[in-house]
């Protein structure tokens, strides 16, 4: 199992790819919480550590959104979809 670190930036509908969002736009959603994103990985079955103190995404580093610490065995993209379709509600 690996460690793997999710950001609500990876599922956010207004960012583009460049900006950090990592799933297509079909599974994104409009300003996703740390909340709502720790709500979709639980109904994957996983189990999530929700850091919200002092984190933020490299490339927004300046917003604290926090981020989440799951293990997954798969690779990331799979793990990103997943979420995202709990997320979505796809």
């Amino acid at each position: 199992m690996a460690i793997r670190f999710l950001y609500p930036c990876y599922f956010h509908a207004e960012l583009t790819r460049s900006e950090g969002r990592r799933v297509a736009k079909t599974l994104a959603v409009a300003s996703p919480s740390l909340v709502q994103v720790a709500r979709a990985a639980k109904q994957c079955g996983l189990t999530v550590l929700v850091e919200e103190r002092d984190v933020a995404h490299p490339a927004h580093w300046f917003l604290h959104d926090g981020r989440l610490r799951v293990e997954y065995a798969g690779n990331k993209e799979e793990l990103l979809r997943s979420v995202a379709r709990k997320l979505s509600g796809n």
